[in-house]
C-alpha cells in the first residue's frame, strides 16, 4: 500500500511537471517576435489593449520637415498577416521655420495631424508589408496679410494695407505603402516608400474691400476658397519598440 502511494504521487508530480513546462513554452511562443506557432486572432473576442501586441513608434523625417510634426505611431496586431496602425500628432508653433518676425514669416502657426492605416504582411518574407494609409492635417496660421487696394483689374493696386488674418488649412491624404519592418529584441525599425494622393484646402474669411494677396513663405496659396488635387511619392522611417503580447489570444 505505502509502495502503491509513492507510486501514484510520483504520477501526479510528474504530470504536474509536464504541465508546467508546456505552459512556459507555450508562453515563451506568445512573446516571441514571430506568431506561427499560436493562435493570435483579436477579432474573436473583445481584447483590452494592454493584452494586444503593439508597437509604439516615431517618425524623425516628420520632426526634420518643412513643418516639423511631434507625434506617435501604435500599431496593434489584429491577427496574422494583418496589422492596424493609428497615429496622433501635434504641429507646435515654437518649433515651425516659417514663424519668425518680419513680412517674411508668419506670426504662428499650430495644428495637428491624425492618421490611421490597415497593413497586411502577406508576402513570404514575414517582415515585408503592404500598406494603405488616410490622413488629415489641420494648421491653423495667424498672418499680417498683405491687402491690394483700388486694383485695376490686371494685377495693379493703387497701395497696399496690412491687416492680421486667422487661415485654417486642411490637407487630406491616401497613401499607398510598400515597407519593411523588423524587430531586435524589442526595438522595432520601420522603412517604407510608396505613393501619396494629396488634396490640400485653405478657408479663411473674406476682406470687405481690397484683394487678399497669396504670398506665404512656403509658396502657399492663402487667399481661401481654392483647392487643389495631386499626387507625390513618399519615402518614411519610423523607430520604436515591440509589447509583447500578453496571452495567446
Amino acid at each position: 500500500m505505502y509502495k502503491t502511494t509513492i507510486l501514484i504521487l510520483g504520477l501526479i508530480a510528474s504530470i504536474a511537471f509536464g504541465q508546467e513546462v508546456n505552459e512556459e513554452v507555450a508562453e515563451e511562443a506568445v512573446i516571441g517576435t514571430e506568431l506561427d506557432s499560436v493562435t493570435y486572432n483579436v477579432f474573436k473576442e473583445d481584447v483590452p489593449l494592454w493584452q494586444m501586441e503593439k508597437h509604439f513608434k516615431f517618425s524623425p523625417f516628420d520632426v526634420l520637415s518643412a513643418i516639423p510634426t511631434f507625434g506617435v505611431d501604435i500599431e496593434t496586431t489584429m491577427k496574422q498577416g494583418m496589422s492596424f496602425q493609428y497615429g496622433a500628432a501635434f504641429i507646435p508653433s515654437v518649433f515651425q521655420p516659417t514663424v519668425r518676425e518680419g513680412q517674411n514669416g508668419f506670426n504662428w502657426m499650430n495644428g495637428y495631424k491624425l492618421r490611421f492605416e490597415s497593413r497586411f504582411y502577406t508576402f513570404k518574407k514575414p517582415n515585408r508589408y503592404i500598406g494603405t494609409e488616410f490622413s488629415f492635417r489641420h494648421l491653423i496660421i495667424s498672418d499680417d496679410a498683405s491687402i491690394g487696394m483700388e486694383g485695376d483689374g490686371f494685377g495693379n493696386f493703387a497701395y497696399f494695407t496690412t491687416q492680421k488674418k486667422i487661415y485654417n488649412r486642411f490637407s487630406i491624404q491616401a497613401n499607398t505603402k510598400f515597407g519593411i519592418q523588423k524587430s531586435w529584441n524589442r526595438f522595432v525599425c520601420d522603412f517604407y516608400g510608396g505613393l501619396s494622393l494629396r488634396y490640400n484646402k485653405t478657408a479663411t474669411s473674406k476682406v470687405e474691400t481690397g484683394e487678399l494677396q497669396d504670398f506665404s513663405p512656403l509658396g502657399w496659396d492663402l487667399s481661401g476658397g481654392r483647392g487643389f488635387f495631386y499626387a507625390t511619392p513618399i519615402i518614411g522611417l519610423k523607430l520604436g519598440f515591440r509589447v509583447p503580447p500578453k496571452k495567446n489570444l
